[in-house]
């Protein structure tokens, strides 16, 4: 029985290991799209535009399967062995590798929407709340997942219309299917500009979020200290200190060497969140209020600290509307690779419906969570809301675990912005192969392409998290206004701007004018969100 047990717990270690991996390199391949060498908008080829790397740090991070060199090679073909083990080994250049690994089914891609969308920010909204005001808060909560969801769709139909597309292609032509992608996407729609501008949103984003990590641990951990050692430690020792730690971790190119720190990381946030939840009910459980009636019952509690939160905050109700959008995380990246991944047709067909009702319950339960803590604290919660908690071993516990968890997240959010910002370097070093031509895939794989070497790599990485450091120096007391600025500014395009447009763009002559219209109205309310935001925090910055 002990033997079945360790079995089992083996098999399970086995298996969540390798969805964190495969997840981890969709959500990567997802931000950085398709790598293109040719900067000619009417080049058609795909086996040109596809850009295969021998890296051990990008092997399985396109969507398409990664071909041996036995695919490229004319002078030595394969042999029937190596053939048939190929195929049995790798999938078809038409379905999506990722399949196995995610299990390509509906309940593998619930928890993949789970796992790219549930993060430290959901720690931001009970301050967010007390900022705004119920009656801000709510509403724009709901506004913003409104309009997401709409972004969403949109996506989801540019999909659906390159899908076609490319099942009418196949009965003419046989090269190399490019993976679908937010910025595959906007490729189509606009070009290699558009694409370097979703590739530079995308970029800002993951920063943005980064530089929110570099707040937030030395926060947790001055509090941690405090209560533990009864010794102030400056925010700036902790983030010095972090860094020391970030730089190395950031050199490292093998995401799958990340695994069993981000596993870890991931149940230390469940363990947070669970946490924080349960003392914030058993805080308003033992507080009573209403009176001097010893009898209360909870939810009488619950209702009477209802009733007494403010409804609208003047000096602080700008800021949400960056931070309803942070709360995403830049999760719409992620729609189309998870959409990709599911393998029956039937289920593609649920996925649309599937992924409105797991978001609408991601944000029920943020909604919820906001609210209960804010209740619970009162508006005096800080921004990190842990460090509000009331003293003692649990909330010692909540803070030291969040801030393990987040330092080991911060490598694997900062990968897919340090990889962007690699391959744009690589675009101006000379090709290996000197000739001045695209090379082929099997040159590629023998090294004849532009490639950073480990050395500048690592250079670039170290030079990204001192800047971000820099920055959160400046901004240590002030971590609302750079989730409202991060949310605004970089959010908005990424979430509400971009998606509408693509499909008017795509769907010309597919679409009707009625949809075109509310695309544009979308996007519309989309940049009147992100200047509002960005505009009155900056101003309203002391």
């Amino acid at each position: 029985m002990e033997n079945l047990n360790l079995s089992s717990l083996k098999n399970i270690y086995g298996r969540m290991k390798s969805f964190h991996n495969e997840f981890e390199e969709m959500r990567l391949s997802a931000s950085l799209g398709t790598p293109r060498e040719n900067n000619d908008d009417d080049d058609d080829d795909d086996e040109k535009r596809l850009l295969l790397r021998e890296d051990s740090s990008m092997v399985g991070l396109l969507l398409t399967r990664l071909p041996s060199l036995d695919e490229f090679e004319d002078d030595e073909p394969p042999t029937p062995t190596a053939t048939k083990k190929s195929s049995a080994q790798s999938p078809p250049v038409n379905e999506d590798p990722h399949a196995a690994g995610l299990g390509g089914t509906l309940s593998s891609a619930t928890l993949g929407i789970v796992k790219g969308m549930v993060g430290p920010a959901i720690l931001y909204l009970p301050h967010g709340f007390a900022g705004a005001g119920y009656l801000v808060a709510i509403p724009m909560l709901l506004l913003s997942t409104s309009l997401f969801l709409w972004s969403s769709g949109c996506l989801l139909e540019c999909w659906k219309m390159e899908m076609m597309s490319r099942q009418q292609q196949q009965h003419h032509h046989h090269h190399r299917q490019i993976a679908l992608s937010y910025p595959e996407l906007a490729y189509r729609a606009w070009g290699i500009k558009g694409q370097r501008l979703v590739q530079i949103g995308i970029t800002l984003m993951q920063s943005g979020v980064c530089l929110t990590y570099l707040i937030f641990v030395p926060q947790n951990l001055r509090t941690s200290a405090l209560l533990i050692l009864n010794v102030d430690i400056s925010t700036t020792v902790w983030l010095l200190l972090m860094v020391i730690v970030q730089i190395p971790l950031s050199w490292i190119r093998d995401i799958r060497r990340l695994t069993v720190t981000n596993l870890l990381a991931n149940v230390l946030i469940l363990f947070g969140l669970l946490s924080c939840l349960g003392l914030a009910m058993r805080q308003m459980g033992e507080s009573g209020s209403v009176g001097d009636d010893e009898s209360t019952s909870f939810l009488e509690e619950m209702v009477h600290r209802a009733k007494s939160l403010p409804a609208f905050n003047p000096d602080g109700w700008f800021l949400f509307l960056g931070t309803s959008v942070l709360l995403f995380e830049g999760s719409i990246t992620l729609l189309v690779p998870l959409i990709e991944a599911v393998n029956t047709p039937e289920d593609k067909q649920k996925f649309p419906s599937m992924y409105r009702t797991v978001i609408i319950g991601i944000v029920s339960f943020y909604a919820f969570f906001g609210t209960v803590c804010w209740m619970a604290i009162g508006d005096s919660v800080r921004t990190v809301m842990t460090t509000s908690l009331p003293q003692g071993m649990l909330a010692t516990m909540i803070q030291l675990a969040y801030s393990l968890a987040v330092i080991f997240t911060f490598p694997l959010q900062n990968f897919p912005s340090l990889e962007i910002v690699c391959a744009s370097v690589e675009k101006i070093l000379p090709k290996r192969g000197g000739d001045g031509k695209t090379p082929s895939a099997s040159k590629m794989l023998k090294g004849s392409y532009r490639e950073i070497s480990n050395g500048q790599r690592n250079i670039i990485s170290s030079m990204v998290v001192v800047s971000l450091s820099i920055v959160a120096v400046l901004a240590m007391d002030d971590l609302d206004k750079v989730v409202s600025i991060m949310g605004g500014l970089f959010g908005c395009p990424l979430a509400f701007v971009f998606p509408p447009l693509i499909e008017n763009e795509l769907g010309k002559g597919k679409i009707g004018s009625q949809k075109w219209i509310v695309n544009l109205a979308v996007a519309t309310l989309g940049v009147g969100a992100m200047f509002v935001s960005t505009l009155t925090t900056l101003i309203n910055w002391n």
